[in-house]
């Protein structure tokens, strides 16, 4: 603005000296009316400057406006970096919101199972009435189903349990007769039975093979002791294995340490007490089967 003024006043000064130098006679004064017009013309242009100056200006704050109307997206983008660190500060978490505001409900998720010595106790039991079961199908002095019931038997490509494939009754004290699901594996039961340690030698009566019981010299009755033998040891094994379940479910309960001592103690005694009884069972069977 201000250069448009000064050259406007130069342009007027260099006109009033041409006009002087003009005059090769004399000096003679500016006419009033040529100044006057050059002065009215630098007038009129410097306050044309100023219009324009001010309508640029005037422009310039109508877009802006507009702009920030129409594209709120430039209007935030020009103020981003006023913005931003205030940005910044409100990003920033607050003390402990970086806490999970369900922490409780993860901690009750996590609670401990309680233990309960009961249940292991019943495992143990349960032990024990499969072991008097299985004694129970061994034979002293007469014929048994029991004596057949678990003999291994090939069938089907697989080791089979007599029991699952037919039924074994005592028709008396001396006999046993085995009535099978599928007769086509009577001669894989037979051979199964002579090759037993108990030394019968079954035979064939219709669709029912019939197996006759000796009295059991002294060799018989040490292979039935053996048998009585491994289910006391089946029962101890289900005896262990209760006591296992039973120590980890204390370390899971998360008990204090004097109480886990205490119910780990608890533990260990009914597991013992379990192991006896598992053991008298055998060794009582043991003698009658030798006795008879």
């Amino acid at each position: 603005m201000r250069r448009s003024i000064a050259r406007v006043l130069w342009r007027a000064r260099a006109s009033v000296a041409a006009s002087s130098s003009a005059s090769s006679s004399a000096l003679l004064p500016v006419p009033s009316e040529r100044f006057s017009s050059v002065l009215t013309a630098g007038t009129t242009e410097c306050s044309a400057a100023f219009t324009r100056g001010f309508s640029g200006l005037a422009a310039t704050s109508t877009s802006r406006t507009r702009t920030s109307r129409t594209c709120p997206a430039i209007a935030i983008q020009q103020t981003r970096g006023k913005k931003k660190k205030a940005g910044k500060e409100k990003a920033a978490p607050a003390p402990g919101a970086d806490e999970d505001p369900d922490d409780d409900d993860d901690d009750g998720s996590d609670t401990a199972a309680e233990f309960d010595p009961a249940a292991f106790e019943q495992l143990m039991e349960s032990a024990i009435e499969a072991l008097e079961r299985d004694l129970g199908k061994l034979r002293t002095g007469r014929a048994s189903p029991g004596m057949l019931e678990n003999l291994v038997v090939r069938a089907y490509g697989e080791h089979t349990p007599l029991q699952h494939l037919g039924s074994v009754t005592a028709r008396n004290a001396q006999t046993l007769a085995v009535m099978l699901y599928d007769a086509s594996l009577k001669a894989a039961v037979a051979a199964a039975i002579r090759d037993s340690p108990l030394g019968f030698n079954p035979r064939e009566d219709g669709d029912t093979l019939v197996v006759p019981v000796p009295e059991m010299n002294a060799d018989v009755k040490r292979e039935v002791a053996k048998m009585a033998a491994k289910a006391g040891e089946t029962a101890k094994v289900s005896v262990r294995n209760a006591r296992k379940k039973g120590m980890d479910a204390i370390k899971r309960a998360k008990m204090p340490e004097d109480e886990a001592k205490r119910a780990e103690k608890e533990v260990q005694k009914s597991h013992d007490a379990f192991v006896k009884r598992c053991q008298d069972l055998t060794v009582a069977k043991e003698k009658a089967i030798m006795a008879a």
